[in-house]
């Protein structure tokens, strides 16, 4: 699902807040309060500890967010998101076979530095009853990538009780590698996602609240990585991978208050694709509200996939037109900590924290036979300040 909460998921939240008497902690889940923040964000990835030729140091990335979430006037809605990352570090290349057949990972040669601007901007009309609709414009810019979308989403109250949701959006992204005659890369490419859902939320009596819904995404054009390239026998070939793909894939979000200062939420998502991968993330978080407007949300996540059918750490012989040793493809699993903690002080709000990642082809259900040096885990520590206009 999209990385911003639909309409629907933010009556869900809004239900859960109102129970607590809090306003939920991620930015994402704000629902229709009016404030402006700031955020910052370190992500650093853990130094290669298997097998590698190249400089082990993976990516770390240092991001800045601009929020504004205001009314116009008593119908509307406008809500601003603006990202600046700048990131540096090494990253996976190919892999060979080593002794034994054990994969020795091989990292990009010089250090990758890189920036990204992306913004979103989204305006929602009320008509009141929780009957609402949301129109989202996002671009976003590497010196190689450029990206852009266009959404609309829509919530419908069918009784006091039960809202549907439904939405779509379409995306148009175009790259531009680096280095592209030096390294026989291609010169131009483009692709195209458009994405559609449906959800149902429903408040089941004062202190819960569930949200089940589905999301269809298509993909189609250039979807292979221009920077990997994979080991076929005795020759190293460019990423290759099918032009287009279809995924689907179904929520359960639970909100469940427990007196007037906790609340539980638990997040489920299945999902499965026409590359062969099925993947479920399980997550719970507990939001704790404390004295003199201290909030405290630990948090735990799941995650495991299976790899796509044209993935492997390297190949013996060509048997097909796609291959790739991206990592990204394989099979793995995934368990992450998160810690926020909060601090009102009159309009002022103040929050920092931090997650652990830690990734395994070992954590994978049903577990896995090819093993991946390259599977990342990662520490990211956070900081923000919001000021409430109400």
């Amino acid at each position: 699902m999209g990385a911003r909460a639909s309409p629907s998921l933010s009556f869900l939240l809004a239900a859960s807040a109102a129970l607590t008497g809090h306003a939920p902690a991620r930015a994402d889940e704000t629902g229709s309060e009016q404030y402006a923040g700031y955020r910052f964000n370190v992500y650093s990835e853990d130094v290669l500890s298997a097998p590698a030729l190249g400089d082990p140091r993976r990516y770390k990335v240092y991001s800045q967010q601009f929020l504004l979430n205001t009314t116009i006037g008593n119908r509307y809605a406008l809500s601003v998101n603006a990202t600046h990352e700048v990131m540096s570090g090494s990253s996976p290349w190919y892999v060979l076979p080593g002794p034994g057949g054990k994969p020795i990972q091989v990292l990009s040669g010089a250090t990758i530095r890189d920036h990204r601007n992306a913004a979103t901007v989204a305006l929602t009309h009320d008509a009141g009853g929780n009957d609402t609709t949301t129109i989202s414009a996002t671009y976003s810019q590497e010196r190689d990538y450029h990206s852009t979308a266009l959404g609309a989403e829509r919530t419908l109250p069918l009784n006091a009780a039960l809202t549907l949701g439904f939405g779509g959006s379409f995306s148009h992204d175009r790259i531009e590698p680096f280095d592209a005659s030096l390294y026989d890369r291609i010169q131009r490419a483009e692709k195209n996602t458009a994405s559609a859902f449906a959800s149902l939320s429903l408040v089941l009596d004062r202190v819960s609240a569930i949200e089940s819904g589905i999301q269809l995404n298509y993909q189609t054009g250039y979807l292979s990585d221009p920077y990997k390239l994979v080991s076929v026998g005795d020759a190293l070939d460019p990423d290759t991978r099918p032009d287009r793909r279809t995924e689907a894939a179904w929520l359960v979000r639970y909100r469940r208050a427990f007196g007037e200062n906790a609340a539980l939420h638990l997040d489920s998502h299945l999902a499965a694709n026409s590359w062969g991968q099925h993947s479920l993330t399980l997550e719970a978080n507990w939001y704790q509200s404390l004295r003199d407007g201290w909030q405290l949300v630990p948090g735990v996540r799941y995650y495991s996939q299976s790899r796509a059918r044209f993935y492997a750490p390297f190949f013996a012989a060509g048997s097909g037109p796609d291959f790739s040793s991206d990592y990204r493809l394989g099979a793995f699993g995934a368990a992450a900590a998160n810690l926020n903690l909060r601090k009102r002080i009159d309009h002022w709000e103040f929050s920092a924290g931090g997650e652990r990642y830690h990734a395994t082809t070992g954590y994978a259900l049903g577990g896995t036979a090819l093993a991946d040096p390259a599977t990342v885990s990662y520490t990211r520590i956070f900081a923000g300040l919001d000021y409430h206009f109400d």
